[in-house]
């Protein structure tokens, strides 16, 4: 694998303008970017995070998933404790000290800086996680920098949440009732909601057109560091690319067009074939 300096990660997140950002939203993969040089693997999260702060200043506010996806299997979590299950960089990040985590079961994010409880909103239960009201909405809203480190858009739960406010039919709400304990303390049941694929897998995402659109008129940045590359887009930028991408094909984020929509009745996914 491939060694780095610290110096390497300030000026890469420079030349991507995180130092211009107020809000930063990061999906990585470390270890596909790079051992820095004489400091152990295990500080890896520690030293980026602090390079990124470094870049962003006080003002900075930066915000990691904290995906976990064992609640519809057990139907009770406390974010109070809960893991993320999406690598090691977001689950030290939740774990540091004054993190701040939405509010919920599946689809958390984990945010600090001084704005953080603004757009996370950790005392208000997220039974929807890609309504107009949800951290990734505020997120969008605010035109925060997604940072892909050592990963691809392909990753970026965000772009459901894009593809939620313009209502796709082929993603259908589906509901898992539960308990969640949020970080007061407080436990709220309730039915939580995916805004998923069928279970069967009929078809799938592809966002390759979506990642050659935002490379070829320069919306998204693309720089190599260590083994891997790091890329940055502004979510506004992002959001846009995805909706002229829907009105000129309403399947261009998939694989293959879908041969039916899904709903769910009575606890089961309904099939409705597309006309």
């Amino acid at each position: 694998m491939k060694r780095i300096e610290k110096k390497d990660i300030e000026a890469l997140y420079q030349s991507l303008g995180l130092a211009n950002e107020e809000y930063v939203v990061v999906h990585s993969s470390l270890l596909k970017t790079g051992i820095i040089n004489n400091e152990p693997v295990s500080a890896l999260p520690a030293n980026f995070y602090q390079a990124l702060t470094n870049v962003m200043g006080e003002r900075g506010n930066i915000f990691m998933p904290a995906f976990d996806y064992s609640f519809p299997s057990c139907r009770e979590v406390d974010l109070r404790s809960q893991s993320t299950s999406i690598g090691v960089w977001p689950e030290w990040f939740r774990s540091q000290a004054g993190m701040i985590r939405s509010a919920h079961p599946m689809f958390s994010y984990c945010g600090k800086g001084p704005k953080a409880k603004a757009i996370c909103q950790p005392d208000v239960v997220e039974f929807n996680s890609f309504s107009s009201n949800s951290t990734m909405a505020r997120l969008i809203e605010n035109n925060a920098m997604l940072l892909l480190q050592g990963t691809h858009i392909g990753v970026a739960t965000i772009v459901v949440q894009c593809e939620a406010m313009l209502g796709v039919k082929y993603r259908f709400l589906k509901s898992f009732h539960g308990d969640l304990v949020l970080t007061n303390g407080e436990c709220v049941s309730g039915d939580y909601y995916h805004f998923c694929f069928p279970f069967n897998n009929e078809y799938r995402e592809n966002y390759t057109l979506l990642e050659k659109r935002l490379l070829s008129t320069n919306k998204m940045n693309k720089k190599s560091l260590g083994s891997g590359d790091v890329y940055a887009v502004k979510l506004n930028d992002l959001f846009i690319e995805i909706k002229n991408l829907l009105e000129s094909n309403p399947f261009a984020l998939l694989e293959h067009p879908p041969q039916n929509y899904y709903h769910v009745e009575n606890g089961k996914e309904v099939a409705t074939p597309v006309l």
